[in-house]
């Protein structure tokens, strides 16, 4: 794949155009992202049903067993993106990665617990918690802005 950037004042937003002599799965993933970048919503499964999620609803995304989970008003879902990829997508705001298997919307977050050392506990209002892990409480601190 070529990829070629051209910069023009006289563009007031991005445009993007894509030169292929066929739409296979390579574009048709490349046109899902790029489409999906200023969307707020996800696309979400459960009992091979589709739903649509806003990010505002979502409290936590994780990985477990080789698959990518979100939990939305305690229910659990599974979605096709990993999750480098969701932590680009989401709202920088609100969506942190506490370690390397889960993202969580801190807007959903009640509490947070520093009694174990080394850790924090991510109490949510819904009455989950979540495990940040050491190496991720740096960047956590940095933005709780403490």
């Amino acid at each position: 794949m070529d990829i070629e950037i051209k910069v023009d004042k006289t563009y007031n937003e991005p445009k993007i155009v894509i030169y292929t002599n066929e739409i296979d799965k390579e574009i048709s993933n490349l046109i899902d992202g790029i489409s999906s970048i200023n969307q707020k919503i996800l696309k979400v499964y459960k009992n091979e049903k589709m739903y649509i999620l806003d990010q505002n609803e979502i409290e936590t995304i994780y990985s477990q067993n080789g698959k990518i989970y979100v939990r939305c008003n305690n229910e659990i879902y599974t979605i096709k993106n990993r999750l480098y990829e969701l932590e680009v997508f989401l709202d920088k705001k609100v969506f942190v990665r506490i370690s390397n298997s889960e993202i969580v919307n801190f807007n959903k977050v009640d509490n947070i617990d520093f009694k174990i050392i080394g850790t924090l506990i991510l109490n949510f209002k819904s009455g989950n918690t979540a495990y940040a892990s050491r190496r991720y409480i740096p960047k956590i601190k940095k933005f709780l802005e403490i």
